[in-house]
């Protein structure tokens, strides 16, 4: 949901994907990837289990896209952190990058507000955004994962996944402050402890049944996503040679992957475990793909047209997602659907086809008709 541009000395060894000075398509692919994964996630949980085998599959596997998540949180502690470290010598650190943030965040997001919030309602009434309505104070000062984590319920409605964007706008607020007034070292050992401290935390939490749901969304229980990713850039800006980094990821992929199979066959029997295990994946996989050289196939794939694609206008699509499932509901876009597929596997299959193209294109006239304007004046700002 963030653009990939970062600044500074190029850090690229031989033909490797990495370099700190210039644009990596590769990270648009991996965003791509990400927005990908919740958009399947988001509308194939929306099937009937009931109606075909394969279908009860599809239900099933669905949750697996809501890691999607952990992948954005992890890229972004990765860029924001990389495009700190490169700029806290420079004149005009703090307003420069809160200023930049604020372009590509602020215009979607609060013209997202208005059309749910003031427009839509104004319309025609009830709708299904009555719900945040009432608790919009919450979203206009993105604090919405903090009234979930009060009240311990999902409570925005087809705007619950906002909690999200609320986490990432605490992490801009308070991370300049901290890469500036630490060096690399006293950084990097941050994040290593909170990255275990947030993990111990949110597993005892989540023993506790008024926490069930902020262990899910509060700030406190996710930031170690984000500091999974801000650990890595710290490596990176090292001057390490990525292909000792590359060599460390590749051993620890084995062990992490068993983990992994074994927290989906385990299930909710070990708690939060998934929150810490699925960061971490993704950590070593973006820095094996960053070493990789440039004509490796992860390499290719990542900067293939249509992963780039999505990762340019992932923003656009993640925000209209929830709302599109409760304006355009299962129930409305299936019956009207079972009138022309006579079989129940095809007419969920074309639902899922429609709902990600649906939010492809409006993830596409987001950008060009709003965000591409406020991102235009950002270079004024470099």
């Amino acid at each position: 949901m963030m653009s990939s541009n970062m600044t500074g000395k190029s850090t690229a060894v031989g033909n490797t994907v990495w370099c700190s000075g210039q644009h990596c398509p590769e990270l648009d692919g991996v965003r791509g990837l990400a927005i990908l994964m919740v958009t399947l996630y988001r509308f194939m949980k929306e099937v009937d289990p009931t109606a075909h085998p394969i279908l009860a599959t599809i239900h099933r596997l669905a949750p697996i896209g809501e890691r999607g998540v952990d992948l954005f949180f992890v890229l972004s502690g990765f860029l924001i952190t990389g495009i700190l470290l490169q700029t806290k010598s420079r004149d005009g650190y703090f307003k420069k990058f809160f200023i930049r943030r604020s372009l590509r965040i602020f215009p979607l997001y609060f013209s997202a507000l208005i059309i749910c919030l003031w427009i839509i309602p104004s319309i025609y009434s009830p709708t299904p955004f009555d719900k945040p309505q009432a608790e919009q104070f919450y979203l206009w000062t993105y604090l919405t994962n903090v009234r979930m984590s009060l009240l311990n319920e999902w409570s925005f409605g087809p705007l619950d996944h906002f909690w999200s964007l609320a986490v990432e706008e605490h992490f801009y607020l308070v991370w300049p402050f901290v890469v500036f007034f630490l060096s690399n070292k006293s950084l990097l050992r941050l994040c290593v402890a909170t990255i275990f401290l947030v993990g111990v935390a949110r597993l005892v939490a989540s023993t506790q049944q008024q926490f069930d749901v902020a262990v899910n969304v509060l700030t406190i229980f996710r930031c170690d996503s984000l500091c999974f990713g801000a650990l890595l850039a710290v490596i990176f800006a090292s001057a390490i040679n990525p292909s000792r980094i590359e060599a460390v990821a590749r051993w620890t992929i084995p062990p992490l992957v068993l983990s992994l199979i074994g927290v989906i066959v385990m299930g909710s029997r070990l708690g939060t475990l998934p929150s810490s295990l699925c960061p971490a994946f993704w950590t070593i996989a973006i820095a094996i793909l960053l070493s990789r050289s440039l004509d490796h196939w992860m390499s290719k794939l990542a900067r293939s047209n249509f992963l780039t694609w999505l990762g340019k206008y992932s923003y656009g699509m993640y925000v209209v997602q929830l709302p599109l499932v409760s304006l355009l509901t299962p129930q409305m876009v299936t019956g009207f659907l079972s009138a022309a597929i006579p079989s129940p596997l095809g007419v969920y299959l074309t639902y899922i086809l429609l709902m990600v193209l649906l939010t492809m294109a409006l993830g596409y006239l987001s950008f060009h008709l709003l965000e591409k304007h406020f991102l235009k004046l950002k270079p004024k700002w470099s």
